[in-house]
């Protein structure tokens, strides 16, 4: 009897072994599966945050590129660290009259590829921000405005030549005053070959701050942090019409040529055998014009330092024994001043107007 029972019960451990493997099977790939889920969650998660670093980042360096005013439409790829913004750009407003802004809507959609998976985009986040096409500016009062003042010298056998044209040599506007300064000095005799021409030729009135300020340079500004240069030192014998900005007194010599906006925060002094720039030359200090021969078309400011309280000495022109004779040839060129100001137009982003999640169609 205790024997026959003994042997019914044989091979009841079997299916306990059986139910208790297949419980823990199932718990352990409902573990795997979670944790898989978990995992791509993540990976989701992160994926979507590249995307939007993505768009973002395109939607900013399109800011920091484009120098034209864009098309509606118009439509640039940028390829960055782990994929690419596909940024469009939509016209929202063009005002008719033409010192208003013009109004526009661009859209950076960021996209995530992974090369280990192949090409497929893995993920892709759309950025929107309204911005607003600034124009650079500058009020020309003058082909050469000298706040400092201004001193022409002149060698008694060998007079220097000063020729100012306040005509524009593009033929696109209209006359402005070739000098303008509170204080003009002439030393040694009138040369007979000495041309200043303009809306009118000479205007001299006004004290040093008033004619700086007057200029509606905002030089603080252009020093500090509103002007980003392209250059913190003079490219000589470049085309590009970049900003070249140098923070102190910039001495040139030899030959030198030159495009664009630039900016110097304290005198410009030019010597040897000549010196040629297209564009807008803004100084702090003086400009001292030693080289033998000088032509700069496009606008001309010095002193405005006087905007910051200090008084520059005055620009000197011409030549003055033992020196040379210094030729000096200033003409107003609006389509070379137009494009120098190129460098600072551009988009720039309206306050509290950015969108995420942007819907696309």
């Amino acid at each position: 009897m205790t024997a026959g029972m003994c042997t019914n019960r044989r091979g009841f451990a079997l299916p306990a072994v059986i139910l208790l493997v297949a419980l823990l099977t199932v718990l352990l790939t409902s573990g795997l599966t979670r944790a898989r889920v978990e995992h791509q969650l993540a990976e989701a998660s992160d994926e979507t945050a590249a995307a939007l670093a993505i768009a973002q980042s395109g939607l900013q360096t399109y800011f920091g590129t484009v120098v034209t005013l864009p098309a509606d439409g118009d439509s640039t790829r940028i390829n960055v660290t782990g994929g690419f913004a596909n940024v469009i750009t939509h016209l929202v407003r063009r005002p008719a009259d033409t010192t208003q802004r013009i109004l526009y809507l661009v859209r950076s959609t960021g996209i995530v590829i992974n090369p280990g998976v192949g090409p497929t985009p893995q993920a892709q986040r759309t950025v929107a921000q309204f911005a607003e096409w600034e124009y650079g500016y500058i009020l020309r009062r003058g082909v050469l405005t000298a706040a400092n003042g201004q001193r022409h010298l002149n060698n008694n056998s060998d007079p220097a030549r000063l020729e100012v044209n306040g005509n524009d040599q593009c033929g696109v506007d209209a006359p402005i005053p070739g000098i303008r300064t509170p204080d003009l000095a002439w030393a040694g005799p009138a040369d007979p070959d000495t041309s200043i021409v303009g809306a009118p030729g000479i205007i001299v009135a006004g004290t040093g701050p008033t004619t700086a300020a007057e200029t509606l340079i905002d030089w603080a500004g252009a020093l500090g942090g509103s002007l980003t240069p392209d250059y913190s030192s003079f490219q000589n014998g470049s085309t590009a019409y970049s900003i070249q900005r140098i923070a102190g007194a910039l001495t040139l010599s030899g030959t030198n040529s030159g495009t664009g906006l630039l900016v110097v925060g304290d005198s410009l002094v030019v010597r040897g055998a000549s010196f040629t720039f297209d564009g807008i030359v803004l100084v702090g200090g003086r400009i001292l014009f030693e080289a033998d021969y000088q032509r700069i078309n496009g606008l001309v400011v010095t002193g405005l330092n006087e905007q910051l309280g200090v008084d520059p000495a005055r620009t000197h022109t011409g030549g003055a024994p033992p020196q040379n004779r210094r030729d000096v040839y200033l003409y107003y060129d609006a389509c070379k001043v137009d494009s120098a100001l190129a460098a600072v137009s551009g988009l720039a982003p309206v306050r509290n107007a950015w969108l995420d999640t942007w819907a696309t169609y």
